[in-house]
């Protein structure tokens, strides 16, 4: 990627993570990238098709009820202005959700966990956790979605407090999280971090040619294939 901001709209994230995203320093190496899994942008999409559906058949049935009470011309114009209301709906929706889901990702590094939220396809927020802020990580699914289509969320516990007010309150600090959602691979992301936080609290400096993340490697298989890339260890 010739510039950082060019890591938003890449369509697949491939190992290795040679990319480059805003805010990087010139040591810092991409061990992970990952947006929400597909999933989530077709259920979005297919949310974005049904409610356009129902303008154009809230449209429909104004229109009927326009030409029982005024005339064909003015129904059928209403008709007509809700198919076109339905469809600039549907488009704007959908281009809407794509670029949000497209824009917002979550990286690990060899210094830290960030991730960058798309609130707009204009506006975003950046949140980040150094690695030697966390305290312990885990993996979960949540809500029916995550359920049903067998996504998780991870987390990360910070050991920053999250009262600005001092408090001996167990309910009020060290509960700041950072959480990467709607992914495949959670528990999977979760194990690998924990090595990663290992290495980090012996020797930080061997981060530096850590083995990335390979989410569709396990075993032998991913053993073999790291044999193509010997300057990453484990």
């Amino acid at each position: 990627m010739s510039t950082a901001n060019a890591i938003f709209t890449v369509e697949r994230y491939e190992f290795p993570y040679l990319y480059k995203f805003p805010g990087q320093s010139s040591d810092e190496r991409i061990l992970f990238i990952t947006r929400e899994s597909d999933i989530i942008l077709i259920f979005r999409q297919v949310m974005v098709a049904l409610a356009a559906g129902t303008i154009f058949l809230a449209g429909v049935a104004v229109a009927q009820i326009l030409r029982n009470l005024v005339g064909e011309s003015v129904g059928g114009m209403v008709e007509v202005l809700s198919a076109v209301a339905a469809l600039a709906f549907g488009a704007a929706g959908f281009w809407w959700v794509t670029t949000l889901w497209k824009k917002s990702i979550a990286l690990i590094t060899n210094k830290r966990l960030s991730k960058f939220i798309y609130t707009t396809p204009w506006n975003r927020h950046n949140l980040s956790l150094p690695l030697d802020m966390i305290v312990d990580t885990g993996a979960y699914s949540k809500g029916f979605l995550q359920a049903a289509f067998k996504l998780g969320t991870f987390t990360a516990r910070s050991s920053a407090a999250s009262s600005g007010t001092a408090t001996d309150d167990p309910g009020r600090v060290n509960k700041k999280y950072f959480y990467i959602e709607n992914v495949t691979n959670a528990e999977d992301i979760h194990h690998y971090l924990h090595k990663v936080l290992f290495v980090f609290r012996q020797d930080w400096q061997k981060l530096d040619d850590f083995r990335p993340f390979l989410p569709h490697l396990k075993g032998e298989a991913r053993k073999e294939f790291m044999k193509k890339y010997p300057e990453y260890w484990s």
